[in-house]
């Protein structure tokens, strides 16, 4: 049996973090080391998971917290807990989502039997609140078809559009991710994207898993304007930096040119304001 590495991504996540945990604890694969990766939380974050750990460390093959004194964004706090993992699986999870008690299992289970694709597994939504989840199972939709098509189409439909729904995927090879040297803390605003569109650059594809593995919350907050504008900026830079490139090897100039002009738009409307 291999060792998965389950870390677990936490910011404000005091309300949440203990549940996340116990969804982890009561996984029916036996072999995990639990990495929980704190971002500098101001709320009692960190508290409550030392708390939780010294009454269930006994649970996992080992467990441990890592905390840093600056924020630096989601990227640099899955790279500090990368730097703690000895599994030969990595699954990454939010502290305010779940996992199914057969989680591990069924993407260990893939992996095994597809070396060459990465899972992705249903989700099931929830909130403890009103929320407008419609688009949010529009893009889980999209995803859960993604997966279910061959290399090319999910490469260029991945070219196109971030599709990927991240709490569905996240389980990964440590050798791969280490090979391509962790996650791009260049774009602190999001991770997934650029380290899956990498990912199947370097050629890995993705698999389905048609089950409900981990229970993904939306939340009601709204984005403020300006994590909405920080976030556009780092979409265009990633866009430039690399996907454009991307785009143009595979044969795909005229996307890369028409969403380069809709960029070059938001660059002059950002700059005349």
């Amino acid at each position: 049996m291999k060792l998965v590495s389950v870390i677990v991504v936490a910011y404000r996540s005091a309300d949440t973090i203990a549940e996340t945990l116990e969804s982890i604890k009561n996984q029916t694969y036996e072999d995990i080391e639990l990495i929980i990766s704190d971002d500098c939380s101001p709320d009692e974050t960190v508290t409550v998971a030392r708390q939780w750990i010294a009454e269930n460390q006994g649970a996992f093959r080992a467990c441990g917290l890592v905390t840093t004194k600056q924020n630096t964004g989601i990227p640099g706090n899955i790279n500090r807990a990368l730097r703690h993992v000895n599994g030969a699986y990595v699954k990454i999870l939010a502290a305010d989502d779940r996992m199914a008690p057969d989680a591990v299992a069924e993407y260990v289970r893939f992996c095994e039997a597809n070396p060459e694709a990465l899972p992705i597994a249903r989700v099931k939504l929830f909130s403890e609140g009103e929320t407008a989840a419609s688009s949010v199972r529009a893009y889980c939709d999209r995803c859960w078809e993604l997966a279910q098509k061959d290399y090319k189409e999910q490469y260029r439909m991945l070219l196109k559009q971030n599709w990927i729904v991240a709490p569905a995927a996240s389980f990964y090879p440590m050798e791969a991710l280490r090979r391509l040297g962790g996650y791009d803390e260049r774009y602190r605003w999001f991770e997934d994207y650029p380290m899956n569109l990498t990912l199947m650059h370097e050629g890995y594809r993705w698999g389905f898993i048609d089950k409900e593995l981990v229970d993904y919350r939306i939340s009601g907050q709204s984005i403020t304007g300006s994590r909405q504008l920080q976030l556009k900026k780092t979409e265009m830079r990633f866009f430039f930096r690399k996907r454009m490139w991307y785009m143009m090897q595979a044969g795909m100039g005229w996307e890369a040119i028409k969403q380069m002009k809709s960029w070059m738009k938001v660059l002059l409307i950002k700059t005349e304001d």
